[in-house]
């Protein structure tokens, strides 16, 4: 009698993003979902019109994929915010894990999460057809404790706070540089370069050869505001990296003494939350890499950055504080990076997934 052959299983989930052409934080945490979601043992497709370019992406951040498929029907119905031809398309799915624009999608998968980024507000989030469509949704995910507080209020949910994975970095020998590293965009998250510009122009005088390296993604309708920023800066030792390879964002890290950050500057945090700091993957990797963090104080960045020695308010405070750090009287904080880890993201979704 022939022994009977027993066809493995193969579980199927589906990446959803229709932003896997940017180079941002929120493209970083949906590629590391599904690198670990292949670890685990599913196929893994993406909502996307080209391998090519996710494969480019995952490679440009440094995120293992072993062999990711494409779904070229689902991202259409992201765009026209269509719930039934959006349950249809993805309900042969095992997994579908969803990136939301602020709307509630009706997901067909078998176990269905839903990330949220942004701490979205004043969008009706309560209303009746997002408590029905939230019935398909198994889990809410968000990537801080403060985008969790601004989008549990506005959706009447328990969000699962599962923070992006952070790989550190070693220090390096140090230069009399500054760092600070943020999408070029001018946009909904605006990482105020602008600011750090004429920060470095209050500087430049009391530091006498420090130079400021301005590194980011960049879109192909960000230029213009590129070009603004270089203007900004005609004259002054300000370099830009633009889309810059991982390697050498390494570089940066390890010879920078300080790192800026600017996301949230003038920003009222409890009308706009939005343009805030959600989280800050790069602050992670800016204090392991041994530089000294000057933040703003509010959204996401004081859950890595808690005493208050590192904060700034105003760009005279930013450049006496870059003084004191150039002169050992700030130095770096220590952080724990545990909670940031690519173990610590598997676990959380493993836990999610039972």
């Amino acid at each position: 009698m022939d022994k009977q052959v027993i066809t493995p299983v193969i579980k199927k989930a589906l990446i959803v993003s229709p932003y896997l052409d940017h180079l941002g934080g929120g493209e970083r945490y949906m590629l590391s979902v599904a690198s670990v979601v292949e670890e685990l043992g599913f196929t893994v497709h993406f909502a996307w019109n080209s391998l090519d370019t996710v494969a480019s992406l995952a490679n440009l951040l440094v995120i293992p994929l072993r062999d990711p498929k494409i779904d070229i029907h689902v991202l259409p119905h992201y765009f026209s915010h269509n719930p039934i031809a959006m349950h249809k398309a993805t309900s042969g799915y095992d997994l579908v894990v969803y990136l939301s624009d602020g709307s509630i999608p009706w997901l067909g998968g078998k176990k269905n999460i839903m990330h949220m980024q942004v701490p979205f507000h004043g969008v009706h989030g309560r209303s009746l057809v997002n408590k029905i469509k939230l019935s398909s949704i198994h889990a809410v995910i968000v990537n801080s404790r403060f985008t969790k507080t601004v989008v549990d209020k506005e959706y009447g949910i328990d969000a699962t706070v599962v923070y992006p994975p952070v790989v550190p970095v070693m220090p390096g020998r140090k230069e009399n540089l500054i760092l600070s590293v943020g999408r070029f965009e001018h946009s909904l998250n605006v990482k105020r370069q602008d600011a750090l510009i004429e920060a470095f122009r209050l500087v430049s005088p009391i530091l006498p050869g420090w130079r400021l390296a301005l590194a980011g993604g960049v879109g192909e309708h960000d230029y213009e505001w590129l070009g603004k920023l270089k203007m900004a800066a005609a004259g002054l030792p300000v370099q830009f990296y633009e889309n810059v390879a991982h390697e050498k964002l390494l570089s940066l890290y390890k010879k920078a003494k300080v790192y800026w950050h600017a996301a949230g500057y003038q920003v009222d945090e409890l009308l706009h939350p939005e343009l805030t700091e959600h989280f800050g993957i790069s602050t992670v990797e800016a204090i392991s890499a041994g530089c000294t963090p000057l933040v703003v104080g509010k959204g996401g960045q004081r859950e890595i950055v808690k005493d208050e020695t590192y904060y700034w308010s105003s760009l005279g405070e930013l450049a006496e504080k870059t003084a004191q750090a150039a002169a050992g009287t700030i130095a770096p904080p220590a952080i724990d990076t545990t909670a940031f880890s690519r173990d610590n993201l598997k676990k959380s979704l493993e836990t999610l997934l039972a």
